[in-house]
């Protein structure tokens, strides 16, 4: 199956539902996310359902390609890539099969792509404490997690059926690190991490949601990696990445490969 554009900025996809503090609070990703975490028919082919597939899992097979050329450039790629195609053996994604590589998904060459993004502006991961703001499925993670294998701790944050399905993907594997979950009430001030990880998940949520985790997660980071993009989806209102370069010490802008969305970049610091 070739999947070349990616379905998640279709419009047509948001109608009719009720955004409560993010894009994927919308009632219906959550509720499928609670039920896969009970229900294992959903949860072995969740990752090719129409319902989580508004979240996550809409890479085309172009966009893996492009990815992957980032993706290469992490130093022990060829050593690493049987173990992160591994990724793939939970939820039964789409893959495709890339040269020299064989079958694999467009999103878990994703993660290989950041990476490698991180490697090159931080060097090793091992000894730091991560805190990640939505986490998928907990794919990032177990990426990291079997490359840099003595990660301090790592802290995922996102709704509460999200983090359990999380939690149930990452059963599934040998993680060397020390996981934590919470949820945006759970976060505290007291909190303090090397790195902080984003994905997209930052960029798409409500401005005053935005604020607690600026608050309580991005200004206590000594390092920090956020994906941007700029759907401020509706009245979501959410900060331009002018303002974030501003607010956030140190903070410089890399281009996204050419095939995201335009206006998407990734905002780092350190």
């Amino acid at each position: 199956m070739t999947q070349d554009k990616p379905i998640l900025y279709d419009q047509s996809i948001f109608d009719g539902l009720n955004f409560g503090t993010s894009l994927t609070d919308n009632g219906k990703y959550p509720e499928f996310c609670q039920q896969a975490i009970h229900d294992d028919s959903l949860f072995n082919d969740f990752r090719r359902n129409e319902t989580y597939n508004f979240a996550l899992e809409h890479d085309s097979e172009k966009q893996g390609l492009e990815y992957l050329e980032v993706a290469k450039k992490l130093k022990l790629f060829a050593d690493y890539i049987e173990e992160f195609k591994q990724n793939d053996t939970v939820g039964n994604p789409i893959k495709f099969n890339y040269d020299q590589i064989g079958e694999i998904s467009p999103t878990t060459i994703r993660y290989i792509k950041v990476l490698s993004d991180l490697e090159h502006e931080f060097g090793t991961l091992n000894n730091l404490n991560i805190c990640e703001i939505g986490v998928g499925y907990g794919g990032l993670c177990r990426i990291i997690d079997s490359y840099f294998r003595s990660v301090k701790s790592y802290c995922l944050v996102d709704l509460q059926p999200v983090l359990g399905l999380t939690q149930k993907y990452l059963n599934h594997f040998q993680i060397n690190t020390s996981i934590s979950c919470k949820t945006a009430e759970d976060l505290s001030v007291e909190d303090r991490y090397d790195l902080v990880i984003s994905n997209y998940a930052f960029t798409e949520l409500r401005r005053e949601v935005q604020d607690i985790y600026l608050e309580k997660i991005i200004l206590n980071s000594h390092k920090g990696y956020i994906t941007y993009n700029q759907i401020n989806f509706l009245d979501f209102n959410g900060y331009s990445v002018d303002e974030l370069i501003k607010i956030i010490p140190n903070g410089k802008i890399l281009h996204e490969i050419e095939m995201t969305n335009p206006g998407d970049c990734i905002l780092v610091w350190s």
